[in-house]
């Protein structure tokens, strides 16, 4: 099977956001305090001379276009006319020709995307769903609402939760920096309620030590990048050590090895692959493989996606050893791109070969920024 053809699509879905947002110009490129209510996705198609398609995501908000332009300017011309049966060769051999251009950032996302498709041909291939092709257990698993900010307003805090735990989510992330309104939060859940907490990397060394005791105290189960930068590994072990709160990176650590790092150095308690950021399926297999020999780490992928990067964090999690929930953007979007974006506290795991990702043209084509 060989590759005949690469393209890729930048899709912008508006949503319905649930306040007026008061931030600052960084909301212009944190999606969790976005000033523009909508979400970006940068989708890769990859066709073959079998005729089969396989799609893939790469992570990307506001530097999307840089990834595109990797894309069709040098990965899709290096990857058209290759064999694509074995994954891991192709990509290996990708990795090593691109990697002057950088192990992390635009060129890794596109990779990511790559990798994705690659492993939805492969499952297409040999007619199976990815989680059973990659020796996955579970059928279905759990979501949890990541929330975008809502700048410490607990009430407006309560009103989107409340509805979301009477419809049976037992896990509920915020996106928040004010410490007194993640405590407010917490008090307030029902004792069978995991709250998690992404800073976005907020506080400096000294207001993380301070603040982090105090979460713990109130029953917030980790707290993701509380300080910056994210990849500062032995600040994040000080952090851990030296508070007793268990904290969670990995989002934006660069490649697989900054895990394996994480890990020798026992320094972050939730380890966060990020399919569509990290290297792609093949990445986060490596990192499943290492943890399986460190018993304190626990992995809990990242995915604020909607396309087939969604999808692809699904199907790893029937993998893992121990059930955990799958994020999922929780934003009142407008139109849906493909089935699985009507969230529910469970989802099935798609039946179909590959990753079960099949878009509504009508709404890709309605909602496409560019082509490449």
């Amino acid at each position: 099977m060989r590759i005949t053809n690469i393209d890729s699509f930048l899709v912008r879905l508006p949503y319905t956001p649930t306040m007026t947002r008061t931030t600052d110009k960084e909301g212009l490129f944190n999606a969790a305090r976005s000033l523009n209510p909508t979400l970006d996705a940068l989708l890769v198609r990859v066709e073959t001379d079998s005729g089969l398609t396989g799609w893939g995501e790469a992570f990307g908000h506001a530097c999307n276009p840089a990834s595109m332009a990797l894309l069709s300017g040098l990965l899709a011309p290096f990857f058209t006319g290759e064999t694509c049966d074995d994954t891991e060769a192709l990509m290996q051999k990708a990795h090593y020709a691109f990697h002057s251009y950088g192990r992390g950032g635009a060129m890794m996302y596109a990779l990511s995307a790559l990798d994705i498709a690659l492993w939805d041909l492969r499952g297409k291939a040999e007619n199976l769903p990815l989680w059973k092709l990659l020796g996955g257990t579970r059928s279905e698993v759990e979501l949890y609402p990541s929330l975008a900010s809502f700048d410490g307003n607990v009430a407006k805090l309560m009103e989107c939760i409340n509805p979301l735990i009477e419809k049976g989510y037992r896990h509920i992330k915020l996106h928040e920096r004010d410490p007194q309104a993640i405590v407010a939060v917490a008090q307030a859940l029902p004792d069978e309620v995991t709250l998690m907490v992404d800073t976005n990397c907020a506080w400096n060394a000294q207001q993380a030590e301070e603040i982090l005791p105090q979460l713990h105290a109130a029953g917030v189960d980790f707290v993701e990048e509380p300080t910056f930068p994210p990849e500062n590994i032995s600040q994040l072990r000080y952090l851990r050590q030296m508070t007793g709160a268990r904290i969670a990176a990995g989002e934006n650590f660069n490649n697989s090895e900054e895990f394996v790092l994480s890990m020798a150095l026992d320094a972050v308690d939730v380890l966060q692959p990020s399919v569509a950021k990290i290297g792609g399926i093949s990445a986060v297999l490596d990192i499943i493989k290492h943890a399986r020999a460190h018993k304190n780490v626990s992995l809990l992928p990242h995915c604020f996606y909607y396309g087939p990067g969604l999808l692809a964090s699904a199907h790893l999690l029937s993998v893992l050893p121990n059930p955990v929930p799958l994020e999922v953007p929780w934003l009142m979007f407008e139109q849906i791109l493909h089935p699985f974006m009507h969230f529910e506290p469970v989802m099935e795991l798609p039946q179909a070969p590959g990753l079960g990702f099949n878009p509504d043209i009508d709404v890709l084509e309605r909602h496409l920024m560019a082509k490449g």
